[in-house]
């Protein structure tokens, strides 16, 4: 008699590795979804960040200028080239300590001037709470007056899966430049 061979079990195995290989590409195609979800968040950081250094350097180089918080604003908005200035939520142009604490409110008792987009630029309902002919620029003076930015920025994923609608927020601050006409004070 002829001895009868064992047939192979490969084929009831190659269900199962379709299945599994559907899982991990799932899995990786999730994954690879997150990363350029998350990079297109961190460039969006990224602009926010440079935009709030680049009004806060243009205010910070204008002590004494009536109309140093507005060119802030339109520094802010001319430094977020490449994002949507409609998502734009909330610019503020403020005094502070060296420290920088950032104030909790920005409203007509404090010295911060809020900005908001009205659809063609930063505009401000507020003066400049912060008369310009009273900041103390004044060189080595321990005590001068440091100028603060704060940007809020709605950012929209373009792909839509994990950071839809996320706020991105970033302040900066620096000493105002050093006045060389006197009186300083």
């Amino acid at each position: 008699m002829r001895a009868e061979r064992r047939k192979p079990t490969r084929h009831r195995d190659s269900g199962a590795v379709a299945v599994e290989a559907g899982m991990v590409s799932l899995l990786l195609v999730t994954l690879l979804f997150g990363i350029v979800d998350a990079s297109f968040l961190f460039k969006d950081w990224l602009a926010v960040s440079a935009a709030g250094r680049a009004g806060a350097r243009m205010g910070a180089s204008q002590p004494r200028v009536e109309a140093f918080a507005q060119n802030s604003a339109d520094q802010v908005t001319n430094a977020l080239i490449g994002l949507a200035p409609a998502n734009i939520q909330q610019v503020w142009v403020y005094k502070t300590t060296s420290a920088g604490a950032l104030p909790t409110t920005c409203d007509a008792f404090s010295k911060c001037v809020p900005f908001t987009w009205d659809g063609t630029k930063l505009t401000t309902l507020l003066k400049a709470n912060w008369d310009s002919q009273l900041q103390n620029a004044c060189e080595g003076d321990p005590l001068r007056d440091s100028l603060g930015v704060f940007v809020k920025y709605k950012h929209t994923s373009p792909m839509g899966f994990f950071f839809r609608n996320t706020t991105v927020s970033e302040s900066t601050v620096m000493f105002l430049e050093p006045y060389i006409l006197t009186p300083c004070k």
